[in-house]
């Protein structure tokens, strides 16, 4: 054992995850370093910057072809992340759809990363990468499906801008995942199964999902739907109101506060009880917990 190896089990630095373990949580990854965590939509960079203490920091938005303004961020690099490690949300060329069927046998979801055919069948397409969400009261999935070749030609940008790519995701997936989780919880023995309407908005994509008594009836998802103008956000979501029983809660959940919507929504689905799971920097928060 060299002394190096002999400081790092003093220091306990031979116990953490390396900084590319994604079974590993981020702030486990990357105790006491500068990360960066960057959104990428059809026609702008979001990003945000991790302290060394964890806690998100400075931010910005550069408008254009992420292809050309990348640049922009790779003259900073070593200034807002340590050894240019980071995070990807990717918020365009990909599909979150409702599905019924999947296989749910032991280790399927591990086998979707290395084998998807094995668990997809007639659903697999080839140049796919895949991520799926069950719902455990029947036999419905939520399934993620993003462009291999998009994802490939990201991760060679950022690497040719100074960066280190350590996890790579789809920002409107992890938010619905999010308030699934916060609002399905374990119910109590003659509990009413549960109704929600849930809209998801994550840098101009949207996800909405009905939930009627814990079944999941229809889902429509769309990235690149809107910018400052709300209007084709609401014209996608307003169709649903038709549709909605009078019990079904609506559940609102955004990457960051978005006031204006709020407000708008409440009107459009007056009537209905209405819950803002957003919080400011929800996305960046999420990425750095998990």
């Amino acid at each position: 054992m060299t002394g190096k190896d002999i400081f790092a089990v003093l220091t306990f630095r031979a116990f953490r995850p390396e900084p590319d373990d994604p079974t590993a949580q981020w702030k486990k990854r990357f105790p006491k370093i500068r990360t960066l965590l960057m959104s990428f939509g059809k026609a702008a960079i979001f990003w945000k910057t991790v302290k060394s203490n964890g806690q998100v920091g400075e931010g910005d938005t550069i408008s254009g072809d992420p292809k050309e303004t990348l640049p922009t961020l790779s003259a900073r690099a070593t200034e807002l992340a340590e050894n240019g490690w980071c995070a990807v949300s990717m918020n365009t060329r990909y599909v979150i759809s409702l599905e019924a069927n999947l296989s749910r046998r032991a280790g399927s979801e591990e086998a979707l990363k290395s084998n998807p055919r094995s668990v997809l069948g007639a659903r697999y397409e080839r140049g796919k990468r895949y991520a799926v969400t069950h719902n455990p009261e029947t036999n419905a999935s939520i399934l993620l499906t993003c462009d291999e070749e998009h994802i490939r030609k990201l991760e060679a940008q950022l690497k040719e801008a100074n960066f280190r790519v350590n996890r790579i995701c789809c920002g409107t997936y992890i938010l619905l995942r999010h308030a699934l989780s916060l609002t399905n919880t374990n119910p109590k023995s003659g509990d009413k199964p549960a109704s929600y309407f849930y809209i998801v908005c994550c840098q101009g994509s949207v996800c909405a999902l009905v939930q009627s008594a814990d079944n999941w009836l229809e889902l429509r998802s769309r990235p690149d739907v809107y910018t400052e103008d709300l209007a084709p956000l609401l014209d996608l979501v307003t169709p649903f109101q038709s549709r909605l029983t009078p019990d079904m809660e609506v559940i609102l959940t955004c990457d960051e506060p978005m006031a204006e919507l709020a407000a708008k929504l409440r009107e459009t689905f007056a009537g209905h009880k209405f819950t803002d799971l957003t919080q400011p920097d929800l996305l960046w928060n999420l990425l750095i917990q998990n």
